[in-house]
């Protein structure tokens, strides 16, 4: 099968509309407990706790991709990340935004800006924070992941976890197209840079499908704020 191998760019993302859909974000285990969500970054525990979360259309299809992954064997999808507050977007932004500034001064501000998002996305056109977004492995009967080439977010090696990067062994491209395939069929995006990261409804799938507007926009969300009116559903 022939792939679609585009990484969109930071104009490309940021001329497509945001969406306004009032979804709600719901635990990523809603309709399928079997699947295995444990953050690997800390970063959101103070927003969410231990719970992983998504849009509900991402829990649903998450669950579906679950199913179908038994087919292959006693595999299930693992989970390490999915909504990230926009508040956590913006300081890993400008962390590595100012790491950039010291090497390339010459830069304007516009060029650094295109220059970080290659590394952290930038905050507006995100996906994380609109909870459509996923890191995600596959893990064996015994809970190990299997071999992807690389752990997720290992970031020492920019080329090796591309999707279809060169040098990869047999069994570490079929396990990547496996995660791919399984997941586009369930509409999500791959994007082509890490390959553990899709995502449903953000610009980034917006762009992959070709379409002029995002389902989802970022959205401010804490479970211990939730009584103050923010969308959630246990």
């Amino acid at each position: 099968m022939e792939q679609k191998r585009k990484i969109c760019t930071y104009r490309e993302l940021l001329a497509i509309s945001a969406g306004e859909d009032k979804e709600p974000l719901v635990d990523v285990r809603r309709y399928d407990p079997t699947i295995i969500a444990r953050y690997e970054k800390k970063d959101m525990l103070l927003y969410t706790g231990e719970r992983i979360f998504v849009r509900d259309t991402v829990a649903r299809k998450l669950a579906r991709a679950n199913k179908a992954l038994r087919k292959h064997g006693k595999f299930r999808l693992k989970i390490v990340y999915g909504y990230r507050h926009p508040d956590v977007q913006k300081k890993y932004f400008e962390k590595k935004r100012a790491e950039l500034r010291k090497l390339h001064p010459s830069l304007s501000d516009e060029e650094l800006d295109i220059l970080t998002h290659n590394f952290i996305a930038i905050p507006l056109v995100a996906g994380h924070p609109t909870g459509g977004a996923i890191d995600v492995t596959i893990v064996d009967a015994e809970g190990n992941e299997l071999d992807m080439g690389t752990q997720i977010a290992d970031f020492r090696n920019s080329e090796k976890i591309k999707t279809f990067a060169k040098g990869l062994t047999n069994k570490q491209k079929k396990n990547r197209l496996l995660l791919h395939d399984i997941l586009v069929r369930e509409e999500f995006a791959p994007f082509y840079g890490e390959w553990w990261h899709f995502s449903y409804g953000d610009r980034e799938w917006a762009c992959f499908y070709g379409k002029k507007k995002s389902i989802y926009s970022p959205i401010k969300f804490s479970v211990k704020e939730n009584k103050k009116g923010h969308r959630y559903t246990g």
